[in-house]
């Protein structure tokens, strides 16, 4: 990189030499071209020195070739961040097309960057704005007023309807409990011992059906075929994009002369389908919801648009946007960690079965497990923490952007810059002794109480910490304590044996698709 500023730097001084030059007859546009091409050769190599040390960056490109280099060697994202960080330090400097990237790869930088205050702003290139249809819209990806105004919002008037309170516990509970009884139901169709479910995609409609009961009042049957529809091709879509972007995002021009090999045709198309399906709810409130007696958030969303005093951040696109990113963490994340878990527990079923004592020891057969029995059940729940720590630590964080110019311990960022955790490098680093090992243990002390230690934050920290935390972790427990009460699940007889050493990237880690047998416990 320094041989190349170099360069760059000798062709700067001849352009700025040749542009103060005026020979007689020299036409007065060339100079001005010249002084073009010096200005921007000059800011190139400015972000050089600015940015972190880094693969060399060439124009154009920067170093997207590295990257996809390094990609295919290693097969996933945070694997290749690892390698750079392995051979440039923790603090890593890209530039990908037009998009400046820092990606920070230890615990130090991490919480420097989560924590300060210059870094709370959201990437804001084509990528993001196309997914709402050129404007930033919604609550993942936007940061400023729009972002304090809607969070403080959906946060309030969400609680009024359940988040956080006794009455979502109990929505918890009884989507476990329905999600039991389906598969009980399976079973007796079926007529034998043991009855064979796809694991991977399992999840989703119930870890939807919680937070979409508060959002819009209403739950879907798992096997409803347009849900069901819309998670395949999101999840599709999730898998082929990555968390810095999809090549149309850093390099625009794609969208118009390669719009299929850039990602970028796939990416509308299923944009397209969930606005629609999400439009079709919202006329149906706007047809049925009267403003003194609001039944969900939708509602009172819409009661606050048809106010005198509505502020400039509300808008039906907005709440359209709220509703496509609440759609996706609610049927994305928090689902691909259960499957991760069930996936270990398949593959470990000397863990399996001290969860199933547990459980059996708390509430015996009687009853159903609650939110109430989770300190009486810490093995569980340490199940719970490993589960995230495998999922989260496969996966880079939501990006961050500089808002000003600002320094990340002692590395100096330009305004702009988007900046994205590597939470491998914490979650599953070599400090966790045996980090590709699930070892719920890691998280219980020598008297079986939970401890996590300092580096163990799956939902960040800051003030873009998830606010869906305490439902996730709900649903996770909840949903892995109903399933263990009643069922064990294990490897199908004759299919060959899943693998954690193998699964799928994308903006989300996630298994390859499993099946498990699924018994009844006796």
């Amino acid at each position: 990189m320094l041989a190349t500023a170099i360069i760059l730097t000798i062709i700067v001084l001849l352009l700025l030499y040749l542009s103060c030059q005026k020979p007689k007859g020299y036409p007065p546009g060339k100079s001005r071209v010249l002084l073009k091409i010096f200005f921007f050769l000059l800011f190139y190599i400015t972000n050089i020195f600015l940015l972190s040390s880094g693969p060399r960056w060439w124009p154009i490109l920067g170093c997207a070739l590295e990257i996809a280099r390094i990609r295919q060697e290693t097969g996933y994202l945070f694997k290749t961040c690892s390698t750079l960080c392995k051979k440039y330090g923790p603090v890593v400097g890209l530039k990908i097309g037009q998009d400046r990237i820092v990606i920070l790869n230890d615990l130090e930088s991490i919480k420097a960057m989560l924590t300060n205050k210059d870094c709370d702003g959201r990437p804001n290139g084509p990528f993001y704005k196309a997914r709402t249809w050129g404007v930033i819209l919604g609550l993942l990806v936007v940061d400023d007023k729009l972002w304090v105004e809607q969070r403080r919002f959906v946060i309030r008037h969400l609680r009024d309807f359940g988040f956080g309170r006794t009455s979502m516990l109990t929505i918890i509970e009884d989507e476990a409990l329905k999600l039991a009884e389906a598969y009980a139901e399976v079973r007796k169709v079926s007529q034998s011992a043991g009855m064979i479910i796809s694991m991977h995609d399992a999840f989703g409609v119930t870890v939807l059906n919680t937070l979409w009961r508060m959002m819009a009042g209403r739950r879907y049957d798992a096997g409803d075929k347009e849900l069901t529809h819309l998670q395949r091709i999101l999840t599709k879509l999730l898998n082929e994009i990555d968390m810095i972007g999809a090549p149309f995002s850093h390099f625009p021009l794609l969208r118009f002369i390669a719009p299929e090999m850039s990602g970028y045709k796939a990416f509308i198309e299923t944009h397209q389908e969930l606005w629609a399906f999400l439009k079709e709810e919202l006329y149906n409130h706007k047809n049925t919801f009267l403003s003194n007696a609001p039944r969900d958030l939708m509602d009172v969303y819409l009661t606050v648009l048809n106010s005198k005093n509505c502020s400039d951040t509300f808008s039906e696109s907005q709440l359209l946007a709220i509703c496509v990113d609440l759609f996706i963490a609610g049927s994305e994340t928090t689902s691909k960690a259960l499957s991760f878990g069930f996936l270990n527990l398949i593959l470990n079923p000397q863990i399996q079965r001290k969860a199933h004592e547990e459980i059996d020891r708390v509430t015996g057969r009687n009853r159903f497990p609650t939110l109430a029995d989770k300190s009486k059940m810490p093995y569980v729940e340490a199940i719970v923490l490993e589960s995230l720590r495998v999922f989260v630590g496969r996966t880079l964080s939501v990006p961050h952007r500089a808002l000003k110019d600002t320094s990340i311990v002692g590395h100096k960022i330009p305004k702009d810059t988007m900046l994205v955790a590597n939470f491998n490098r914490i979650l599953m680093d070599e400090s966790w002794d045996d980090p590709e090992d699930f070892r719920p243990e890691r998280f219980l002390d020598n008297n079986g109480n939970i401890i996590t230690p300092e580096k163990y934050f799956p939902f960040g920290i800051g003030i873009h910490h998830c606010m869906g935390e305490t439902l996730a972790r709900s649903n996770i427990f909840i949903i892995t304590a109903t399933l263990l009460q009643a069922f064990s699940f294990s490897v199908v007889p004759g299919e060959q044996r899943p693998t954690m050493q193998d699964f799928v990237d994308g903006v989300t880690a996630g298994p390859k698709p499993y099946r498990a047998l699924v018994s009844l416990r006796m």
